[in-house]
């Protein structure tokens, strides 16, 4: 049946299902809707700019779907990076914290049951497709892009929860896509920036970065995204990356692990595509490696050229009608089973219960607080000690993530409960550490540390003057292994509301901390408590 309607499609709309868009605000624009119309774009990404509330993205969701259906396309797939944690893109929604605290944390059913709430979430505001769970494998501390957006160090522990959370969204039906394949959790560099190179032999590649996707594949991944990483061990042309690889993409992920499903790439905007290849002409490298969907994020006049480039390339020889007609194939055949064929989807939040789901985000909040040390015995906090807490200036971590929402809730959290607490805030990267002799316990929130030399310098000598000091760490627990002759340190896993709340329960003495660290620093750091 889908094959017959694949033949009487034209090569514009088998074309146009092939590619997923964005655009930049919060309305569908009228570029957007001639991309659906005349250029039949299978897809939508949404990003935070799109997004201002509940009603407002239904709504949006409602408006492009319409569009869709009235033009004669198929329902489309929209999708968001809704990940949890640092990646959080549905404003208005549940704020879960992410995949590491869920590492942190080790209860399967407690995953299953988020990923089956962040569905139902991203359901009801007319959001199918979910470019999570990130199945990478983070063991590497200089990461810059990953880090708490895998659930851990461990590719056993990053499979169980990676194949429960995408098992509970699909049960919903709500398209899951492992990301990012092969494998980014080794790298120093990150691919919104460079191109990440990977030079593992395959025997560790086996062990460690495939093996979550082979297990996702194994239970029944609806999706994969292929990451902008050169893996030379697989691909022999120097500097090719996965996403532009038939030796990844068609020899290893469809004929050798037997994945049936979607390929989409990571956004052919990032840098280690653009300064390197381009993404117009990336995008047919990216169809003639083996991708069904490519992914342009932003830019409207890239989105029509590589389009039209693909175009061209059928006409010319270069990619034959047939390799085209396979990836429509998946598409709709995807489609058709998470979205329809050709009624508009079925859009309403009202039945959502916000409420239930803040508990359970709370309850993940409050689990996955982990202590690393308290050698000094400087917790939980006493109301009669004068707690001072500085704060650094920072911004987020990577371009994947949203904006830093800061973290002033600890503090009102703790006031609430009786605590005097000062914070001084400093200002600047130059600024000295002031006086703190005056006071009984010294906070610090270290965010992302390990990439900044000032906040290390400033942590350090907290610790080498001898003050009394709580170090928390809230984006990276690889910092810890920067602070010298630590006393007190614990982790959180984001600034997220109930990550925060969780923290102000645990240094006030209401709960203990019962969070592993699922990573691993080397030799000679901590593991535990």
């Amino acid at each position: 049946m889908l094959k017959e309607r694949i033949a009487k499609m034209t090569l514009s709309e088998k074309i146009g299902q092939m590619f997923q868009v964005g655009f930049p605000t919060e309305k569908a624009t009228d570029e957007v809707k001639k991309l659906i119309s005349n250029y039949h774009v299978g897809g939508i990404i949404y990003f935070r700019r799109n997004i201002a509330s509940l009603a407002q993205v239904a709504e949006l969701s409602e408006t492009l779907q319409k569009t869709a259906i009235e033009s004669g396309n198929f329902p489309l797939l929209i999708s968001a990076d809704q990940e949890g944690g640092v990646v959080t893109r549905l404003k208005g929604g549940t704020h879960f914290p992410g995949n590491m605290a869920l590492g942190a944390v080790d209860d399967k059913e407690l995953t299953s049951q988020i990923g089956c709430l962040l569905a139902e979430e991203l359901a009801a505001v007319g959001i199918n497709m979910d470019l999570a769970p990130v199945l990478d494998v983070n063991n590497n501390p200089a990461n810059p892009v990953i880090g708490v957006r895998s659930y851990g160090s461990d590719p056993a522990l990053v499979a169980k929860h990676g194949t429960a959370f995408m098992q509970a969204m699909q049960q919903v039906g709500v398209v899951a896509t492992a990301k990012h394949f092969p494998g980014h959790g080794d790298t120093s560099t990150d691919s919104h920036l460079d191109l990440p190179v990977i030079k593992h032999a395959r025997s560790r590649l086996d062990k460690v970065e495939l093996y979550p996707f082979v297990q996702a594949i194994k239970a029944g991944i609806d999706a994969i995204m292929a990451a902008h990483i050169y893996f030379p061990t697989i691909e022999k042309r120097a500097g090719i990356p996965a996403t532009l690889s038939a030796s990844v993409l068609t020899d290893l992920l469809r004929e050798e692990l037997g994945f049936n499903g979607v390929i989409i790439t990571d956004c052919m905007e990032m840098k280690a595509i653009v300064d390197n290849f381009g993404t117009v002409e990336g995008a047919v490298m990216t169809i003639e490696a083996g991708t069904d969907i490519v992914l342009i994020s932003h830019t409207y006049q890239k989105q029509i050229a590589a389009i039209e480039k693909v175009k061209e390339a059928v006409k010319s020889g270069r990619i034959s009608e047939k390799r085209i007609d396979a990836s429509v194939e998946r598409i709709l055949k995807l489609k058709e089973k998470r979205v329809g064929l050709s009624k508009c989807p079925q859009i309403s939040f009202a039945k959502l219960d916000l409420k239930k789901n803040q508990k359970v985000a709370l309850e993940l909040g409050r689990k996955s607080v982990t202590l690393i040390k308290d050698a000094a015995g400087h917790l939980p906090l006493n109301k009669e000690d004068k707690i001072v807490r500085l704060k650094f200036v920072t911004d987020k971590a990577s371009l994947a993530e949203d904006d830093k929402k800061g973290d002033n809730l600890l503090s009102r959290k703790l006031r609430e409960k009786g605590f005097q607490l000062k914070e001084i805030m400093l200002e600047q990267e130059s600024a000295n550490l002031p006086d703190l002799k005056d006071y009984d316990k010294v906070i610090v929130l270290a965010y992302n540390a390990t990439n900044s030399d000032y906040q290390q310098k400033i942590i350090n000598q907290i610790i080498a003057e001898g003050y009394p000091h709580i170090i928390v760490s809230i984006r990276n627990p690889y910092d810890f292994k920067y602070f010298k002759d630590l006393k007190t340190g614990v982790v959180i896993y984001d600034d997220s509301a109930s990550s925060l709340a969780g923290l102000a329960d645990f240094l006030r003495g209401k709960i203990k901390a019962k969070g592993k660290l699922p990573v691993q620093f080397g030799v000679g750091s901590y593991h535990g408590n």
